[in-house]
């Protein structure tokens, strides 16, 4: 369980905690959205709200990867599952109570827009992207389910290691899966991944990613670093030829956090680098760049644009 002073070090750092295993952190650009002055590049990509997106976790410091890239404090956590025993809907009612009591402190500034911090007190979206890999949570169908039925829309982010947990989401779809590709090849993973065991391998990555072609609306990540992952654009193109994903996100990595301790500033791409290894990868698969947000490093592929990428609130199912 969470330390009593983990707490505190986690509540001065923005988090607030919900239950024994979850949190919320409001987002950098939901603040700046609210203010009008700012987007986050899912809003960009896909229509998601900044001002109305909720950034979450049930698998607070628990992972089971230790990636050098990594913004988190990768030194807690196990993927011990023992731990986890919140109910999911008390879970998603504590994130939506938490956000709300974060934000109602920006009534008292004259710096905001007030339809849309009004509008913040009705979240629209989760993001299970915080800290972790929500696919640890035994009961993340569950918690998937109680997200759709406050009307809310779900993005789930995982390092596709946890094969059997994405097979049971195709049966519980969240509204867009992304899966982490974060190596060209199995032996850039171990070194720069650093699985805790042997059974959160390579093979499950790939497995994973088989199985994107059964969902609605699925993405792959490429979190890049110079002189540790962004190389060998070939090999990267040929695990995702035959994948059945919608879009494909190519992003920096960025020394923030406790990311600082483990990658140097001169390693961070830049949006022109992040570019061009995206036109590499688009040449060899005849795909194409999208959509891109330069100041957050971040392009967009897809093989064919589409107006449904961008989310509608009448597509959120229970």
């Amino acid at each position: 369980m969470i330390t009593e002073e983990r707490r505190n070090y986690l509540a001065k750092q923005g988090y607030r905690l919900v239950g024994n295993h979850s949190a919320i952190k409001t987002c950098h650009y939901c603040s700046a959205a609210v203010k009008g002055n700012d987007i986050c590049y899912k809003n960009t990509f896909y229509n998601i709200a900044s001002w109305r997106c909720i950034q979450a976790t049930v698998t607070l410091d628990l992972c089971n990867l230790r990636c050098r890239w990594c913004w988190r404090d990768i030194n807690y956590g196990t993927s011990n599952g023992s731990m986890f025993t919140d109910e999911p809907q008390d879970i998603v009612e504590g994130f939506i109570k938490e956000h709300k009591n974060v934000m109602m402190g920006f009534y008292g500034s004259n710096k905001v827009i007030k339809d849309r911090l009004d509008e913040t007190m009705s979240p629209k979206h989760v993001a299970l992207s915080l800290t972790g890999d929500a696919c640890l949570y035994p009961r993340l169908p569950e918690l998937i389910k109680e997200i759709h039925n406050k009307h809310m829309t779900s993005f789930v982010v995982t390092n596709g290691t946890i094969t059997p947990m994405v097979k049971k989401l195709v049966n519980q779809q969240p509204t867009q899966l992304y899966i982490t590709l974060p190596a060209p090849n199995k032996e850039t993973y171990l070194k720069m991944c650093n699985p805790i065991a042997g059974i959160y391998g390579w093979e499950n990555i790939l497995e994973s990613l088989y199985l994107l072609e059964h969902f609605k609306r699925s993405a792959v990540r490429l979190t890049l670093v110079k002189n540790m992952n962004m190389f060998n654009p070939h090999e990267y193109a040929k695990i995702l030829e035959d994948k059945g994903f919608k879009f494909l996100e190519l992003k920096s990595a960025m020394p923030v956090g406790d990311a600082r301790y483990r990658m140097e500033y001169s390693e961070m791409p830049s949006h022109e680098e992040i570019r061009k290894f995206a036109q590499d990868i688009c040449k060899i698969n005849k795909w194409e760049i999208i959509d891109e947000k330069q100041e957050s490093r971040v392009v967009l592929i897809m093989k064919e644009d589409s107006d449904e990428r961008y989310l509608k609130e009448e597509i959120i199912e229970a």
